[in-house]
């Protein structure tokens, strides 16, 4: 037993003051965030601007699409950004919309006509012989060329809207629709005839 008294609870005393002290320096450095993050989680983030509105489009030449939209894997990888429309070369080419002819140049052998149609909307239709237009303004359906070679007997019509390639099936006016029919009875089959009575 320690003759003093005293003695034994002086280092209970030591280590208590060494903890708090070691408390006071961990907390000096943890910022206290705790109120500000809960007032940013409250806030909703901004939100992303609408894309432009899309005008209807009419069929550019007399066809079926033999060619759908296939998003693209990246900025350069395989895709197909936009439809191919059937088409014997020379067949007459229309505007699909009312807009601005922004280009009308040849672009890797073939003649091509790109028209802004809406701010942030360019439609381009391609291969053209022989392009009617030069940059300007031009009017819904109006000619402006004749299906030129190098892509297969079709004319390409794509899209683009703030410079992002999209389907352009959803957008056109003309295109029949498919309908589904009612069925007679659930699941599709047919009705029984009713069986003669005795």
């Amino acid at each position: 037993m320690p003759a003093d008294p005293e003695s034994t609870t002086r280092p209970a005393r030591g280590w208590g003051r060494l903890v708090l002290a070691s408390l006071l320096a961990v907390a000096a450095f943890v910022p206290a965030a705790a109120p500000a993050s809960v007032a940013e989680r409250s806030v909703p983030p901004p939100a992303a601007p609408d894309p432009p509105p899309v005008p209807g489009l009419w069929m550019p030449t007399a066809g079926a699409v033999v060619r759908g939209f296939d998003s693209r894997a990246g900025p350069y990888g395989p895709g197909h950004r936009g439809i191919d429309i059937a088409a014997p070369m020379g067949q007459v080419v229309r505007t699909p919309a009312a807009g601005r002819v922004m280009f009308a140049g040849p672009v890797a052998g073939t003649t091509w006509v790109s028209l802004r149609i809406a701010p942030g909307v360019l439609v381009t239709l391609g291969p053209v012989l022989d392009p009617e237009v030069t940059a300007g303004p031009v009017g819904s359906r109006s000619p402006i060329g004749r299906v030129g070679p190098g892509h297969g007997a079709t004319l390409h019509l794509g899209v683009r809207v703030d410079g992002v390639y999209v389907d352009p099936l959803p957008y056109l006016l003309d295109r029949p629709r498919a309908r589904l029919a009612p069925l007679r009875s659930p699941g599709g089959l047919p009705t029984p005839v009713d069986a003669p009575r005795s």
